[in-house]
């Protein structure tokens, strides 16, 4: 192999002057410097590659491609298109999973609704199981009941409603409390907008154990709540009507709540010993009660509204009303 012929002096000059202050390949050399030395016959600069680096690694022959490459840029310098395709295939991935969810939320909703049973325009042993069953619908959502649950009663014909449900998520009294006064809210005013009911009682049940502690269900309700099964309380809503006025009462009375019970309510938050109602309560009672209601909406007249004397003599509607009750 023929060793090559060492630069001249001449030679090392030109080489360097094609490079700038940092040692890299000035770009602007065939602009700036083989401009001035275009041949005699004005038939142009020479081809890029013919300077002295050009000559040395032989390629003086030879067009040569200079590409400048702007480090601040987003693209690819070899011009490879997968980063641009892996950001359109991730954002498509995000927005098809966020359309799937809103999907999945509509048309579950949808279904829930066509499948709730609606108690103010009918209300039989099945729309009950049906409503208990799937949910009412309550303010801006959903009221759930516990998935244990009796229709002890529902007819339109004598106005009255009775469930029995059984709690089996709560862990303690105050929890059952507070849930089924919600629960049971729910149901009875969606039952109580039919006009064909008058009352409706929603019978709360729980599972405890030997200490009387109450039992719940574990491990997101796959290891059901054991126990002997006992009633806690009961809710009674019942729907007057005024004669005198299109005003329509509603009144809810608590009752069931034995002392041991409401000992430990008032253990847990003590603001509930006005609701506690004599435990052992008979029908009779509330017949009795809903009969004086009814007698003293009766009694009451126009002078309700308008001020003044009674327009009804109170003896007469008195004998009318006992006579109505034979």
């Amino acid at each position: 192999m023929m060793a090559k012929k060492p630069l001249t002096r001449e030679e090392v000059t030109e080489l360097f002057s094609e490079l700038d202050a940092s040692g890299v390949l000035d770009p602007a050399y065939g602009r700036s410097h083989e401009s001035a030395r275009q041949r005699p016959d004005g038939a142009g600069r020479p081809t890029a590659g013919a300077g002295p680096i050009g000559r040395l690694l032989g390629q003086g022959d030879r067009p040569r491609r200079r590409r400048t490459i702007d480090p601040l840029s987003a693209d690819d310098p070899s011009g490879s298109k997968v980063g641009h395709t892996i950001s359109r295939a991730a954002i498509g991935f995000v927005v098809a999973t966020f359309a799937l969810i809103v999907g999945i939320q509509i048309i579950y909703g949808v279904i829930r609704r066509l499948n709730t049973a609606n108690l103010s325009e009918s209300v039989t042993i099945d729309t009950v199981k049906t409503a208990l069953k799937g949910g009412v619908e309550w303010g801006s959502g959903f009221t759930q009941f516990p998935q244990e649950f009796t229709v002890d009663q529902a007819d339109e014909r004598s106005g009255d409603v009775e469930v029995s449900v059984t709690d089996t998520r709560s862990h303690n009294e105050l929890e059952v409390f507070s849930n089924a006064q919600i629960q049971g809210s729910a149901f009875a005013t969606n039952a109580l907008l039919n006009n064909k009911i008058s009352r409706v009682v929603y019978n709360v049940w729980a599972r405890v154990d030997g200490d009387g502690n109450i039992s719940h269900s574990s491990l997101f309700g796959l290891l059901p709540a054991q126990g002997t099964k006992r009633q806690i309380l009961t809710f009674i809503w019942t729907k007057q009507r005024s004669a005198a006025t299109s005003n329509i009462d509603l009144e809810l009375r608590i009752v069931g709540m034995d002392e041991q019970i409401a000992d430990r309510i008032q253990k847990q938050v003590n603001s509930v010993s006005s609701l506690i109602v004599k435990p052992g309560i008979s029908q009779g009672d509330l017949e009795a009660e809903r009969d004086d209601r009814n007698l003293q909406d009766a009694l009451k007249g126009a002078e309700t509204l308008t001020g003044g004397a009674p327009e009804k003599d109170p003896a007469g509607v008195v004998r009318k009303f006992k006579q109505s009750m034979q």
